[in-house]
């Protein structure tokens, strides 16, 4: 379900690929990428240098050589034509959750993971969800004519019959026919301006344009104001040929291609809708349909621009506004009608099975502590690059640590890798997991790391602030294949040289119910190129060889970085954890909230107390490297193990088990999704939503409650440190 931002490349990318080779960093790079690096510092005297060896946060330093020996060797036995049959392998058919390709997809990834000497477990859970049937939808005035809902597919297309047709997960069956109205990108801000135009939604089937937010809020938004139908299409101005040539000939979107896509209400909870906080396991109570605050309401589906094109070109009522003008060759106009629309949705509701599929490798010294790394496996046609390119990388590292452990070679941590099912879906494999495992993961996750999308050539990532550290580290140990600098380097060009930043954790993919939930630490990072295929039946070998990731060399240079970072955090002495970093960011977050106007609730005392949290961690991470500076005795082991339960421990100090109010599956205090944005995160989410609501009351409450996690915060780093 990656690239959450509206346009379906990530903000991240700019420009195009010049080719080049992935290989570590220092570490056996080759005599001619030494030169250029060389030559790039030369050039950009700014740069700040990565030839001299990387920090290793977290390890002493006789305990330093070996880890960089462990990572090398990890890092040269990463294979792009290991990586190529695994992505070639099952990308051959597509992947739908609950469909034989994904069966299929799930037999050749055990068998794999077999073959590389795992033992894979395959965890299944029962997940009540929508099940196409029927997708049509037509014109009925002023003409009549069936609207096309799926690809003009190529002759010999492989297994073309099992391409679903452009549909909405989790809509609700039905069939509604009325007049349209124009909607822009169906965002609270779009309906207001309708209202200011006189322009209502009530009994119309609204038609609107993806991005700006999660498709899932744009027919709830709909709903909400009493429009009985909503059509979702990609315009060309985000993703089609206003952007560059169109697939074949080149990476964005053609007339023909659809978005699928689910919309179920995420931000309200993600997983099976009658489960919400529970797995799906057999035993499990299930509520009724009926009082699932995540099903949507209103039939709804996606359509090419090629059909919209028609559809808008035929509406009157005033012009609209000079930003919600297309890419569309004409005038877009409001409505309400006079074109008019039928949806009729064949659609079936029932339990289905949703496989994961998890492997470990045990850990030597600390085996009930997991670092944890996750990709999704299904995807909404074949999905070579969303995400195949994610679960292949996922599978490489596990053939390689599986290697390396076969030869002695031991993390001090359990690494468990995981390919989760449904995500595509609502996040519905991992959220069960999640949701499963919550009292062991509460106890024992250090942290987890996803892959949403490796198949691409430009770097970006987001985390929880402790974590930045880490991934500065990390990037700056791994060449970029287009560039030839490390991955810090070019990232830190493309950033203005500036230090790049790191995204917020908001929604759409598998770290959700990790952070949000349970308070694990997470991290998702990845590689994306521009482009507009997104979750269409064009996402395929094709597209990923020749526009995304020629070679397999990020694919290559994603499996070396992330298995990299998942060793740093298996094998550190003290867990590479920056809480002041952390505890900083909340400051300046409470600080700009005081400046913009908090309805006259004082903010000073939760910021003192995040500024206390700051101060005590510092001073926690500050011991942890006194004593690591001169390599650690046995006496220091007692302390150590001290300092890492707090560093456990701070993150899951920010959770509140009540939750938030009116979404108490999101317990996090620092970040949730936001509830009309879907997928961007909504830091500081009980205070932003009681100042979205105008209400005192409960700003001062969400205050208190922020003060309360901080303080727990704190006073974890301040005891670990007595």
């Amino acid at each position: 379900m990656k690239l959450k931002h509206g346009l379906q490349s990530p903000p991240f990318c700019k420009g195009f690929p010049d080719g080049g080779k992935t290989r570590t960093k220092r570490r056996g790079a080759s005599a001619i990428v030494r030169a250029l690096m060389a030559a790039t510092l030369i050039l950009f005297p700014s740069l700040p240098s990565s030839a001299a060896s990387a920090e290793a946060t977290g390890f002493s330093k006789d305990r330093a050589d070996w880890q960089r020996e462990f990572e090398q060797i990890f890092a040269d036995k990463v294979s792009t034509d290991s990586l190529a049959a695994y992505s070639k392998g099952l990308s051959q058919r597509p992947q739908m959750v609950g469909t034989a390709g994904n069966a299929a997809a799930l037999d050749y990834a055990v068998g794999q993971l077999q073959k590389a000497g795992l033992k894979p477990e395959v965890k299944k859970y029962d997940v009540y969800m929508s099940v196409p049937k029927k997708i049509s939808a037509a014109e009925t005035y002023p003409e009549k004519r069936d609207l096309q809902v799926t690809e003009n597919l190529p002759k010999g297309t492989p297994y073309a019959d099992e391409v679903v047709p452009g549909y909405n997960a989790y809509s609700p069956g039905g069939t509604v026919e009325a007049e349209l109205v124009y909607a822009n990108y169906a965002r609270p801000e779009d309906f207001a301006e309708l209202e200011r135009q006189g322009v209502s939604v009530a009994g119309k089937i609204v038609i609107a344009r993806y991005g700006q937010n999660f498709r899932g809020v744009k027919p709830e938004q709909a709903a909400k104001r009493g429009a009985v139908g909503m059509m979702i299409y990609s315009d060309p101005a985000d993703d089609g040929y206003i952007k560059g040539a169109v697939y074949p000939d080149g990476p964005w979107r053609p007339d023909d291609a659809i978005q699928r896509g689910s919309i179920l209400y995420i931000f309200h909870y993600p997983g099976d809708p009658l489960t919400p906080g529970e797995p799906s396991t057999p035993d499990t109570k299930r509520i009724d349909p009926s009082e699932a605050a995540s099903l949507p309401t209103i039939p709804t589906t996606p359509i090419s621009y090629g059909e919209a094109r028609k559809l808008l070109e035929s509406m009157q009522g005033d012009e609209a506004p000079a930003a919600w003008q297309g890419g569309l060759p004409f005038t877009y106009k409001l409505g309400p009608g006079p074109t008019k629309v039928r949806i009729s949705l064949d659609i079936d509701y029932q339990r289905v099975p949703v496989n994961d599929v998890i492997v470990r490798i045990p850990g030597a010294k600390y085996p009930d502590q997991t670092v944890l790394i996750g990709a999704h496996r299904d995807t909404w046609v074949y999905g070579s690059t969303d995400n195949t390119s994610g679960w292949s990388t996922t599978m490489e590292i596990a053939r390689v640590l599986s290697e390396m452990y076969q030869k002695g070679w031991r993390p001090d941590r359990t690494i468990v890798l995981a390919g989760w099912d449904g995500e595509e879906y609502g996040l519905l494999g991992s959220t069960e997991w999640v949701e499963e495992h919550r009292g062991e993961l509460a106890k024992n996750a250090v942290a987890y790391i996803n892959m949403d999308s490796i198949g691409g050539q430009f770097f970006g990532a987001s985390a929880v602030p402790s974590l930045k550290q880490l991934v500065y580290e990390v990037t700056k140990e791994v060449t970029e294949p287009r560039s030839n600098m490390s991955i810090f380097d070019d990232w830190y060009l493309r950033s203005g040289r500036k230090a790049p930043a790191l995204g917020d954790l908001g929604s759409g993919s598998d770290y959700t119910p990790f952070i949000q939930h349970v308070g694990v630490p997470s991290l998702d990072m990845g590689f994306g190129s521009p482009g507009g295929l997104y979750h269409s039946a064009y996402d395929n070998v094709d597209v990923l060889t020749r526009f995304a990731d020629p070679g397999y060399e990020h694919h290559k240079a994603g499996a070396q970085l992330i298995g990299i970072a998942a060793l740093r955090l298996a094998n550190a002495d003290v867990l590479p954890f920056s809480y002041s970093d952390y505890a900083a960011d909340v400051v300046s977050r409470l600080e700009n909230l005081a400046k913009e106007g908090t309805l006259g609730v004082d903010m000073a005392p939760a910021i003192a107390q995040a500024k206390e949290w700051q101060s005590a961690a510092a001073a926690l991470e500050q011991r942890a490297r006194q004593l690591l500076s001169d390599g650690v005795s046995e006496a220091d082991r007692k302390e150590l193990e001290k300092i890492n339960a707090a560093m456990l421990k701070q993150e899951r100090d920010l959770i509140r088990e009540e939750g938030l109010a009116g979404r108490p599956w999101y317990k996090h205090q620092i970040w949730a999704p936001g509830r009309t944005t879907g997928y961007a995160a909504q830091p500081l989410p009980a205070l932003a939503e009681a100042l979205q609501d105008g209400d005192k009351t409960a700003v001062e409450k969400a205050a208190d409650q922020l003060k309360e996690v901080l303080a727990n915060a704190a006073n974890t780093a301040r005891s670990a440190n007595e």
